[in-house]
């Protein structure tokens, strides 16, 4: 049954959606005591940048980490695909906004059945 448990939890990792992010962001704060008007601005900013990361994923997806275009000058090219650099970019400031909210792995609260929102 442990087994179990963990394949579920598995699998919400890898597919968690907007809305439960921000959810459990907001949670976490809450928890710490610290849900406050310039934090919740920066989970704003979180999840802008999330927005911006799945649009950069989107496309890398569809063109490839390079793309084949044509030259000022009218010949075929190779070109790296801006949006691999960019995605690096927007992951590690979206780091910084959890390391800035307190918000790692060594400090999460644990939920419990009778906390709210």
């Amino acid at each position: 049954m442990k087994n179990k448990k963990f394949e579920v939890i598995d699998m919400a990792a890898r597919a968690p959606n907007k809305k439960k992010i921000q959810e459990s962001l907001e949670l976490q704060l809450w928890k710490k005591g610290a849900k406050i008007e310039c934090f919740q601005d920066l989970i704003c900013d979180y999840m802008n940048l999330y927005d911006i990361k799945k649009a950069l994923q989107k496309d890398i997806k569809t063109r490839g980490i390079s793309y084949e275009t044509t030259s000022a000058s009218g010949y075929p090219i190779v070109k790296q695909n801006q949006s691999v650099k960019d995605l690096v970019a927007v992951g590690k400031q979206m780091l910084l906004i959890l390391d800035k909210l307190g918000l790692t792995t060594g400090e999460i609260v644990p939920d419990s059945d009778e906390d709210e929102l």
